[in-house]
This record gives C-alpha cells, structure tokens and sequence, in this order.
C-alpha cells in the first residue's frame, strides 16, 4: 500500500466507529436500508428522467418544455439522494476501512461515483443552456438540436452510470 502510516493512523482513528458498527446490528441494518433506499430513489429518478428524455422526440417543443421542467423539479431530490448514500457510503467505509481502501472494486466503484457527479453536473449545464433558450423561444418551438442532443447524451451516460456504480456495489457486497 502507497501510504501504509496514514492508512494505520486512519484506522486507528475510525477504530470506535467500526466497533460499534460491529456490535449493532440497527446500525449497520439501517446503514444499509441507508445506502440502498439513496440508490433507489435518487437512482429511480434520475433513470425515469433520463427515459423521458431519450423518448422525446427532437421536433416536439411543447414536450421538450416538460421533459425540462421534470428535470428541473428532480435535481434537488436526486442530489439529496446522493448526499444520504454518500454519507451512509462514509459509514460503510469507516466500519471496515482496510479492506474498502485495499479493494480494487472499491475504487472502481469510486471511480463511477465520481463520474455520475461529473455527468451530473454535465446535465446540469445542459439543462440551464436549454431553459435560457426556452426563455426566448415561441412556446411550440422545439429546442436547439444540438443542445437537446448534449441533454440526451447525458441521460443515455446517466443510465450507464446509475447502473454501473449499482453493479459495482453489488460486486463489493460480494467481494
């Protein structure tokens, strides 16, 4: 391991947490309910409104305007969800700090996680170009194609993502 102090210096830091992490079976019980109800609703969410997306057609103005106000109304939810599996994801790592900072699959997981925040705010951007030309467009006009086209490639990275990190924690749950 690249830094083996630190590592022992943060192990022996979280060591109280783990042990009653250990020894509680509520805690580690709703760590878990946690981590999975985060993924479940943040995750749904965010894939129903990456399928809204990718299922609008590029001529239909009047649904483009809805598909975008949805996902305007999802992003404080999807984003609070994320908070809750990131903090109970905190209290995952700290129960076994060793193995999860050892483990492969823990950094790729990592790695998606890090990822699906990046396409995140990706979208994010998306979105607000498209609100700001919804502002100036006739109410039927249909949005710029090209950044309709940014929108719907975030949402097909969304997918690939909420799926991937899910896949990757179930390998780790495994592991």
């Amino acid at each position: 391991m690249m830094f083996p102090a630190l590592v022992e210096q943060l192990i022996a830091l979280v060591q109280p947490f783990a042990d009653v992490y250990a020894d509680n079976k509520v805690l580690s019980i709703g760590t878990t309910t946690l981590h999975i109800g985060g993924l479940l609703a943040g995750g749904g969410l965010a894939i129903a409104t990456d399928r809204a997306v990718l299922r609008m057609p590029a001529q239909d103005g009047v649904g483009q305007r809805a598909v975008l106000d949805d996902l305007a109304s999802t992003h404080k939810m999807v984003v609070g969800a994320i908070g809750v599996m990131m903090v109970s994801g905190l209290m995952f790592l700290a129960a076994d700090l060793k193995t999860f900072l050892t483990s492969p699959i823990y950094w790729i997981k990592m790695s998606g996680v890090f990822l699906l925040l990046l396409n995140g705010l990706r979208l994010w951007r998306a979105e607000g170009r498209l609100q700001k030309s919804v502002s100036k467009a006739v109410s039927t006009e249909a949005m710029p194609p090209s950044e309709w086209r940014a929108l719907r490639g975030g949402a097909i990275t969304s997918l690939v993502l909420w799926f991937a990190v899910m896949v990757m924690g179930v390998v780790l749950e495994g592991s």
